[in-house]
């Protein structure tokens, strides 16, 4: 009598033990769940596709078309904060076994002088000396994108660097005074993140934002036109907003070129 309660023990504890580890896996999976629908409702997604123009007339024009992209970008953002905020953009590090990409920082003194002359109003009726000046501004924003994309996909960028640094700092000697300087900190919270993807065989894709009050942006530059998918937290209601930006950007950009004003759309 005693050997069968013992079997009937170890009979019921097993089956506790699976019924215990078969809820937990339960209760995990619709807790993973509901995150996952949160995460998912409380985002909105915008998809901007603007067919003025493209990487034909871009190109034509003598520009780099990702960092005249950069550039309308960096003056939507401007005009939906009032003033430039850190800026990601990925970029391949292909020439090094297993890389993967490095940080090219979109703000930069050129940058900032070209969407402080646009302002923070599209102007389609500038005279042929304000419309130089603006073009001038542009390309040399767009000069210096290209050569800090160029650094860093030959490893010459800071943020991985950096990276690095604060992964060798010890518990000891601490961290550097630098990680903690507002103005450090400031440059690399990255309210835009943004990813360039051109492939025909590509119409359109995501890249995500990566702090709570940012915006992420995914393009590409096809012959003759540009895409833009535009995510972030529907509490901003900042998508529909910035594509429409990015599209009087692109515009006010073009009649730049113009022998002519442009008239808005």
């Amino acid at each position: 009598m005693h050997i069968s309660w013992l079997i009937l023990y170890e009979y019921c504890f097993h089956v506790n033990v699976h019924v215990s580890h078969h809820l937990s896996f339960s209760f995990h999976r619709f807790v993973a769940k509901s995150d996952f629908y949160t995460l998912v409702t409380d985002h909105e997604q915008h998809v901007q596709s603007f067919q003025g123009y493209g990487g034909n007339f871009i190109k034509k024009a003598g520009y780099s078309p990702d960092a005249y992209a950069q550039m309308a970008i960096q003056l939507a953002v401007y005009r939906l904060h009032g003033k430039q905020v850190g800026t990601y953009e990925a970029t391949q590090m292909r020439p090094f076994l297993h890389g993967r990409t490095e940080t090219t920082r979109t703000v930069s003194k050129q940058s900032y002088q070209f969407v402080k002359c646009m302002g923070m109003m599209a102007n389609f009726n500038d005279n042929a000396a304000s419309s130089d000046t603006k073009k001038t501004l542009l390309k040399n924003a767009v000069k210096s994108h290209v050569k800090y994309i160029g650094d860093a996909a030959k490893g010459k960028g800071v943020d991985r660097h950096l990276f690095g640094m604060s992964m060798l700092a010890d518990e000891k000697d601490g961290m550097p005074d630098l990680y903690s300087d507002p103005v450090f900190i400031r440059s690399k919270t990255w309210k835009v993140s943004t990813s360039h993807l051109t492939h025909e065989n590509i119409e359109n894709w995501g890249f995500g934002e990566v702090v709570p009050n940012g915006l992420g942006v995914a393009y590409a530059v096809k012959s003759d036109s540009c895409i833009f998918n535009v995510a972030a937290r529907k509490e901003h209601g900042w998508t529909e907003r910035f594509g429409h930006l990015l599209e009087e950007a692109l515009l006010e950009m073009k009649g730049l070129h113009d022998s002519t004003p442009t008239s808005k759309l």
